[in-house]
């Protein structure tokens, strides 16, 4: 018997058919910090998917880079409409910029889409 998929593992996009579709059908919006590609998927829950290239650096500046992104993503699921696959494109400025401002990039981006990019207060 498999074990049920943790709550975060169900919310990743990971299977490479499912990016390919994103990217071919999903719709981009862009920042100078990284690009957002979204479209609509047949699950009751917004999954989130991280694609970094080597032009951004190391492994250890994209794997950061993907750690970042992951976690915007993450904090952002429950304004997020469900069923949803968004994709996130970082590009090789966000490596240098603080969580700050990655943030309010994120949120401005969410605006643009029309998905929802309000802050909650904390």
């Amino acid at each position: 018997m498999v074990p049920p998929r943790s709550t975060r593992a169900q919310h990743l996009l990971r299977n490479s058919a499912a990016i390919r579709l994103v990217f071919k059908e999903g719709k981009r919006v862009s920042c100078p910090l990284f690009t957002l590609l979204y479209r609509r998927n047949d699950l009751d829950r917004t999954r989130v998917g991280v694609v970094v290239g080597k032009k951004l650096g190391g492994a250890v500046a994209r794997n950061r880079s993907k750690r970042r992104f992951r976690e915007l993503g993450r904090l952002s699921l429950r304004r997020v409409p469900c069923g949803l696959d968004l994709l996130i494109l970082p590009k090789r400025e966000s490596v240098a910029e603080p969580a700050q401002s990655l943030r309010e990039a994120w949120q401005a981006v969410l605006r643009r889409a029309h998905l929802g990019g309000e802050e909650n207060s904390r």
